[in-house]
């Protein structure tokens, strides 16, 4: 009897098994159906959103999977985007017109770059953003940045350099950022406003051509850092110097390239190696922002054999970028900063009175801003 029933155990083992690798190689050719095919999804890349009255203009970059006139997946030489505009209530419903109007799924797992145009309203991303909360696809590391007018002149722009058009931008969002010319600003830098004070900073980009004829050529520029303070922008953007500053307030700068003028001349300044202890105190009723900033500078050789230019000068330049960015962002009561997570970390007592309006608290903070900076 006990060999019957270990004979059963071992048949009964071996059903199991077997119904596993059955279940196991349906999960595998299922992959390979329909449903998962490059061809019959929208691959989308990029994304502009412009506010209209009865909602938004939506434009997408889509990867064409075959050249045309070509049958291999990728030519260079060929167009390999597909641009597409809607309009739609929501951004949600743009992405599912855009589905239903070319006849096949909008895949957002490649997505690289959402473009906004300047007058879109940014107040509420929860609802602005739905579209990516609710696909678990979407990489929260997708770039952001405002169009210098309308994000479509952005995204329906084709820029012909490498295999897709958003390459080209994110290369230019992200180098521009590493230089310290302008700040990142990514989906979930948004996504974290949800339950919180709606401050931040993001690059504006514009479309220019350069060349002459049938030689001209897209040419992605950064024309400054908006500022935007619950979901409206401000007037006034940041300059490339302003947006360093931004930077190293919140202690984040890499390096920065500038020119610096003396006695009528122009010399090339690299700073880098920056360094940047902030912190927020409260002493006799007033909150001040105290920001100690340590960096190198690198020079060219005109300036160390003529200009004669101290290390006092160089930290005087850099205060004055860091007070300018202070003015135009701190001074203006958006907190891109990031005062108020200090402020709700070391005196959630004072952030929770003033949780409801900020800005007049925000306004209050004096800033001491300390410089060291050595010439290498």
């Amino acid at each position: 009897m006990s060999g019957v029933r270990n004979r059963a155990v071992r048949i009964g083992k071996l059903g199991r098994k077997y119904v596993l690798l059955v279940l196991a190689a349906a999960l595998v050719f299922s992959s390979f159906s329909d449903d998962h095919n490059i061809d019959s999804r929208l691959l989308v890349h990029a994304i502009g959103i412009d506010s209209v009255q009865d909602g938004y203009d939506v434009s997408f970059q889509v990867f064409r999977s075959t050249g045309s006139g070509s049958d291999i997946p990728i030519d260079i030489s060929m167009s390999n985007v597909q641009l597409i505009k809607v309009r739609a209530r929501t951004v949600t419903e743009a992405v599912e017109k855009c589905s239903s109007e070319l006849g096949r799924e909008a895949f957002l797992g490649h997505l690289q770059v959402i473009c906004f145009g300047s007058g879109t309203d940014l107040s509420d991303p929860e609802e602005l953003f739905s579209f990516a909360v609710k696909d678990k696809s979407v990489y929260l590391g997708v770039e952001l940045c405002q169009a210098e007018n309308m994000a479509e002149d952005i995204i329906m722009k084709e820029i012909k350099r490498g295999t897709m058009s958003s390459e080209n931008l994110v290369k230019a969002l992200k180098e521009n950022a590493q230089k310290g010319r302008t700040t990142q600003c990514t989906l979930l830098t948004f996504l974290s406003c949800i339950d919180s004070p709606n401050y931040t900073a993001m690059p504006v980009i514009s479309i220019s051509e350069q060349g002459e004829g049938d030689n001209k050529e897209p040419v992605i520029n950064i024309t400054g850092t908006a500022l935007i303070s619950e979901g409206k922008t401000l007037p006034q953007k940041l300059s490339a110097g302003q947006a360093y500053g931004l930077t190293l307030l919140r202690g984040k700068a890499e390096r920065f390239n500038t020119v610096i003028e003396k006695d009528g001349r122009s010399y090339d300044v690299r700073f880098e190696n920056a360094s940047s202890k902030c912190r927020l105190a409260l002493e006799n009723g007033k909150l001040f922002y105290r920001a100690d900033i340590t960096l190198t500078a690198a020079l060219s050789l005109d300036i160390k054999k003529h200009s004669g230019i101290t290390e006092r000068e160089l930290e005087d330049y850099i205060e004055k970028l860091v007070l300018e960015a202070w003015d135009s962002s701190e001074g203006e009561g958006c907190d891109a900063v990031g005062v108020w997570k200090y402020l709700r970390q070391r005196y959630p007592e004072v952030y929770l009175e003033n949780r409801e309006d900020l800005a007049p608290l925000i306004k209050g903070v004096t800033p001491e801003i300390s410089v060291s900076c050595e010439i290498e």
